[in-house]
């Protein structure tokens, strides 16, 4: 998904993930991993969700993906549904991920497959546990047994919601029927007026569908650009590793 402006990081002439880090832009950091499960046959397809200024990015990525144009910005299960029309009836498990994440590696998108076919799941997302870092990620909800009955996002979270520790990072992996099925039951958001793909955990939930979340051991990993702070952050651990 990289059709977002990126208001909170100053982008008026170009898209978020056409900000460069370490001298490359975002979205080249992002799909490294990607395309190296594409070369080893992991994944067959990579489709890039544009929107703003979204020439830019096909101009740069050229032939490393195909594209679709999210043409409103309506939120993240929207950006989905713009696929649909390329993939909706194909059989297999699509990975959805952010364009803004510069820091994932091709171990944590081959966990979160290994992990779903593992568990026999119809839907996992990666998490993370933090009390002090990525504060404006939804939070995961769990009933009194411990299993996990939705995720909320910040703007609609209660007080008591936003102390809880476990993250939801926006990365999904979903059997590809299932989530073309499922994501026009998706209600728009009262606060902010957007469809989340946060949504189809609850749903799965109430279908009694297999879900889990599935913990990134690197918690950098989890590391979104959405402020120039974060993109320094980004390039501060980007330096280390290189």
């Amino acid at each position: 998904m990289a059709g977002g402006r990126g208001t909170r990081i100053g982008a008026t002439d170009r898209p978020k993930v056409m900000f460069e880090v370490e001298g490359r832009p975002i979205i080249g950091w992002a799909i490294e991993p990607l395309l190296k499960l594409k070369k080893n046959g992991v994944i067959d397809r990579l489709i890039t969700v544009v929107g703003f200024h979204g020439n830019q990015i096909i101009d740069y990525l050229g032939e490393k993906s195909e594209f679709v144009w999210q043409n409103e910005q309506l939120g993240t299960a929207h950006a989905v549904r713009c696929a649909e029309n390329l993939i909706a009836d194909e059989e297999g498990i699509t990975i959805i991920t952010n364009g803004d994440h510069a820091l994932y590696s091709s171990d944590t998108y081959q966990k979160m497959l290994d992990e779903f076919g593992a568990r026999n799941l119809t839907l996992g997302f990666a998490v993370v546990r933090s009390s002090n870092r990525f504060n404006d990620y939804g939070r995961v909800l769990r009933d009194q047994e411990g299993t996990v009955s939705g995720i909320v996002e910040v703007p609609e979270a209660t007080e008591e919601q936003k102390k809880i520790s476990e993250r939801s990072i926006n990365l999904y992996v979903a059997d590809n029927k299932w989530l073309f099925k499922t994501l026009p039951q998706i209600k728009k958001s009262a606060v902010k007026g957007e469809y989340y793909i946060n949504q189809i955990v609850e749903i799965a939930v109430k279908e009694k569908r297999k879900i889990d979340a599935i913990k990134i051991e690197d918690e950098d990993e989890a590391l979104g650009i959405n402020t120039r702070e974060d993109r320094a952050e980004t390039e501060r651990i980007l330096r280390s590793r290189l």
